[in-house]
């Protein structure tokens, strides 16, 4: 009974570590709610999307081949008349906007734009025109975005094989670590075995199957230390470490509290906004540079 209580006190925690993170960070949904002629409309802008360059056309002149790729907006309940149109720039820099007017599919916007390579930005604004209002006094333009734009990164296509198992066994690395932090308060809990399941678990997520997925999406398997500075391989290469030292000092003499601490930095690393201080597109150099 004692283990049930520890290891749903352990779910709690993570299922609250994932919502915080999945709420926060640079590629979560920027949500909208505006009125247009007395109907409350909502939607999510996209702040990640996927591309159709991949990695190797990235690498060179990949705006002669002419691709195109298209971002499809979702708005609840906007009325049939309204028009839309989608206004962006590159990210970062100070270049011309660019306008493209977006074709309605119900509720959905879709926008056909000039393919972006992977781990490039842009800073978009959608406008949404009203043509059938004639009070003067309301406006027919609803801007969303904000002042300065919405910053959408791109990425390459990533397979549901490699994908789902990195994000299912980070969760279980979480999991566990969370469980052994609480248990370790207990000393009648062996709690060495757990541990190597973690560094097993976490290792093939965070450190086989993480930099598959980066390589998948932005055509790089590690830009963390020493190679660079992303937060999100840095944060894991840290927290890995972190197991492996707390585990080799409990193998022969009990140092329970390491294995504590050891909890409280996973905590705070799966805290740290996912993608945050990721990969980005240098078009001046054709290449992807880190920790932006």
């Amino acid at each position: 009974m004692k283990k049930f209580l520890l290891w749903l006190l352990a779910v709690i925690i993570t299922l609250a570590a994932v919502k915080f993170q999945r709420s926060t960070g640079p590629t979560k949904p920027l949500y909208e709610q505006f009125t247009v002629k007395g109907q409350t409309c909502e939607t999510f802008l996209p702040r990640s999307w996927e591309t159709t360059i991949n990695n190797s056309e990235a690498s060179g002149d990949y705006e002669s081949l002419n691709k195109k790729l298209e971002i499809k907006i979702n708005i609840d309940s906007l009325p049939g008349e309204t028009e839309g149109m989608f206004v962006y720039k590159l990210y970062p820099g100070n270049g011309p906007a660019d306008t493209i007017k977006a074709l309605r599919n119900g509720s959905e916007l879709i926008v056909t734009m000039p393919a972006q390579p992977p781990a490039g930005k842009i800073a978009y604004n959608v406008i949404l025109n009203n043509p059938s209002v004639s009070d003067s006094t309301v406006s027919k333009e609803i801007k969303l975005g904000g002042i300065d734009g919405v910053v959408l990164r791109f990425k390459s296509h990533v397979p549901v094989g490699v994908l789902i198992p990195h994000i299912l066994l980070m969760f279980i690395a979480m999991l566990v670590s969370n469980y052994i932090g609480i248990a370790a308060f207990s000393k009648n809990i062996n709690l060495n075995s757990s541990v190597i399941v973690l560094l097993f678990v976490f290792g093939a997520g965070g450190l086989i199957l993480g930099p598959l997925v980066q390589n998948y999406a932005f055509g790089a398997y590690w830009t963390g230390w020493p190679f660079g500075s992303d937060l999100t391989d840095n944060k894991t290469l840290l927290a890995f470490i972190i197991w492996v030292a707390a585990w080799m000092f409990n193998r022969k003499q009990a140092r329970r509290y390491l294995y504590i601490i050891a909890a409280v930095v996973m905590l705070l690393v799966y805290s740290i906004p996912h993608s945050t201080a990721g990969s980005e597109y240098d078009r001046s150099k054709g290449q992807i540079v880190t920790g932006r």
